[in-house]
């Protein structure tokens, strides 16, 4: 799979963001690439090609979550790449040359939703080019691109101030709302006979991604406590082990109270979004 950032025969496959959670080793695993070579990866084939398989503690993707308040990725990555498709082939090289610098070292931060993000947003500018009716594409292009990188523009973790236990997902946000039905779906892999933990995978939004993380840390009674430093740390209130990355950001301490244990979590529905985008119901 072609990963330059350069002129090239796209991938005209669906390039997936798989997140598998692993309760009992408090980690999160991260894979990047299509389906079928994710789910070779995930049955223990190290020969199958991704562009991403990461495992890091439970928590990391949320406390690193790319936080994008001056809008860079649409002023340095997105905007350069709508300017080349209206313009003609002398001005191009240059514009895509802006887009792609900005791109790459978003991709060598090895950090896997920069990698994402920034793959999907060049491979995309490439289809973009295949159709006669760049006006056209233009526009789908900055559409979808334009919905996966917002995120970056919005907080992505609440939490309660009282327990410190991160919020449950509300259906009456403004985004889940407006939002085309494709940017809410999230789906759900199984456990089968060699993987034991479910996987989500997104494509067009990671919203429902960051719905899924939120919910599942709710429902397993992980919360957020501040340290005496300047550190914040997700831990399991049964057992009280730190579990997660640390954050300069949040200094307040959290009490936690209820339960010390909980049952054996349920099997989530394979439409687990969409139910929720809708009702309201956490699973």
């Amino acid at each position: 799979m072609e990963n330059q950032f350069i002129r090239h025969e796209p991938c005209f496959e669906r390039i997936l963001f798989v997140l598998t959670l692993d309760r009992k080793k408090m980690k999160e695993r991260i894979l990047i690439g299509e389906e079928q070579q994710i789910r070779f990866r995930l049955n223990g084939s190290q020969n199958a090609e991704v562009l991403c398989d990461m495992t890091r503690p439970l928590g990391t993707f949320l406390i690193n979550f790319e936080r994008d308040t001056d809008r860079d990725w649409n002023l340095y990555g997105l905007s350069p790449l709508r300017q080349a498709l209206h313009s003609n082939r002398w001005k191009q090289p240059e514009l895509e040359q802006a887009a792609s610098e900005f791109l790459w070292e978003k991709y060598l931060s090895n950090d896997p939703l920069k990698m994402y993000v920034a793959f999907r947003i060049w491979n995309s500018y490439l289809l973009a080019r295949e159709p006669r009716d760049r006006n056209a594409a233009c526009d789908r292009f900055m559409d979808k691109m334009s919905r996966l990188t917002g995120v970056f523009q919005n907080e992505t973790m609440s939490f309660d101030r009282e327990t410190g236990k991160p919020k449950q997902f509300q259906a009456g946000s403004l985004y889940f709302k407006g939002a085309p039905s494709e940017d809410t779906r999230l789906d759900l892999w199984f456990p089968d006979n060699r993987r034991t933990e479910e996987c989500v995978s997104a494509y067009a939004s990671l919203y429902p991604l960051i719905t899924y993380y939120l919910n599942r840390l709710n429902d397993w009674g992980f919360a957020s406590g501040g340290a005496r430093s300047v550190e914040n740390i997700f831990w399991q209130r049964a057992s009280g082990m730190s579990c997660a990355a640390t954050s300069a950001e949040k200094h307040r301490r959290f009490k936690t109270s209820g339960n010390l244990t909980r049952g054996q979590e349920k099997i989530t529905m394979t439409c687990f979004i969409k139910m929720n985008a809708r009702t309201g119901a956490t699973k």
